[in-house]
């Protein structure tokens, strides 16, 4: 019962009183499960940390973004990652590499070495139906966009950057690719170039972007 009044997007954050047995009433307060539910109740919310309430009971304190200028333009949405090495004290998750150029006035995240780091950020078990966010790449030495001669989301299959879901198997959300040149059709290009013969993965789709870099540079290019 408590749970059905509380899914109604009007109880959502109010005390609503219940009358019981012996004509007690009982008061609960419905709590807040996603930041769309704050801004249903307050459409003039503004961005910034909110407590929330996952099914199992526990609070989070989440980073929600009402005016939805990073994403769709509408707002409520939770946060789950923010990655931007131009911070002061920002520091790469684990399973990135901290690496430094002489052209750049900060630390950035990356690989290694050749062929796969990954880092994980928690969805704190809450159901999700979209995903937005923003991805800027960086290019030292030759790029090969979805030329890395494999077909396996598990792999190695794009110079650049992937990110999916779930485990076992992992399910692709999205893509950014670097291409080696504009001016060229080979393997390792974009698969818009003019003439392009590049195939991308099945798994892939149309939900990738795909951007050329200079050729071969040896210095560290945005």
């Amino acid at each position: 019962q408590y749970q059905q009044l509380c899914s109604h997007p009007d109880n959502l954050g109010n005390i609503v009183k219940i009358n019981g047995n012996n004509n007690r009433q009982k008061i609960i307060i419905c709590p807040f499960t996603q930041c769309s539910n704050i801004l249903v109740r307050n459409p003039s919310a503004s961005s910034g940390y909110y407590d929330i309430h996952l099914s199992n009971g526990s609070v989070i304190t989440v980073y929600c973004d009402m005016d939805g200028n990073n994403c769709d333009g509408e707002g409520g949405w939770i946060r789950v990652a923010q990655l931007n090495m131009s911070e002061p004290g920002a520091t790469c998750p684990p399973g990135l590499t901290l690496q430094n150029y002489n052209n750049i006035d900060h630390s950035l995240c990356g690989r290694s070495s050749y062929g796969c780091n990954s880092t994980f950020f928690s969805t704190y078990g809450l159901n999700y139906t979209k995903v937005c966010g923003k991805v800027r790449g960086y290019q030292f030495g030759h790029i090969d966009a979805f030329g890395t001669g494999t077909n396996n989301i598990d792999s190695e299959y794009v110079d650049g950057i992937s990110i999916t879901y779930g485990s076992n198997p992992r399910q692709h959300i999205w893509t950014y690719a670097g291409g080696y040149s504009e001016f060229q059709n080979g393997g390792r290009n974009c698969p818009c170039n003019n003439g392009s013969s590049v195939v991308v993965p099945n798994f892939v789709g149309n939900d990738y972007y795909c951007e050329s870099g200079p050729g071969q540079s040896r210095i560290l290019y945005v």
